[in-house]
């Protein structure tokens, strides 16, 4: 007899960060990973693509609106298709990911499972106040984070 109280029950089955993705992403070898917030500025999307050419990786990146550690919320759909041309007009292999819900966590483990070469970060101009109270994502990837960082403004 099944014992439903000690064994949980999962109706139904965690959905997938995968966005989207080039058809040879799952075969890369070498990885950049780029956390890719909304309002990013276009020099952080060059210097991820000039990495991953200049390495011969793939470029895997987790698209979020937010980089507070409080509520980080994922980036618009219209915002990743625009991600995805943008990365298949350069010809780089490619992932987008949806944010989770630690975004800072979520980054450090996609390059700690990739392997990753480099994680490619955007820089937000805060007061310290407000890093204190609301803390950051991009802090913890750079504290935490095994593999160099590159911080882009």
């Amino acid at each position: 007899m099944t014992d439903f109280y000690s064994t949980p029950q999962h109706r139904y089955p965690a959905p997938s960060l995968r966005m989207a993705a080039s058809a040879g992403i799952d075969d890369a070898r070498r990885t950049i990973v780029l956390a890719y917030r909304a309002d990013s500025s276009p020099a952080v999307l060059d210097q991820a693509i000039a990495a991953a050419r200049r390495e011969n990786a793939a470029l895997r990146a987790v698209h979020f609106d937010t980089d507070t550690t409080t509520a980080p919320s994922t980036g618009a759909l219209s915002d990743t298709r625009e991600l995805a041309e943008q990365l298949t007009a350069a010809e780089v292999e490619f992932e987008i990911q949806r944010a989770d819900s630690d975004v800072a966590s979520q980054i450090i483990d996609l390059a700690e499972h990739s392997q990753a070469e480099l994680i490619v970060v955007a820089s937000k101009r805060r007061s310290p106040v407000v890093k204190l109270l609301l803390g950051s994502s991009t802090q913890r990837v750079i504290l935490e984070a095994e593999c160099p960082v590159l911080i882009v403004k």
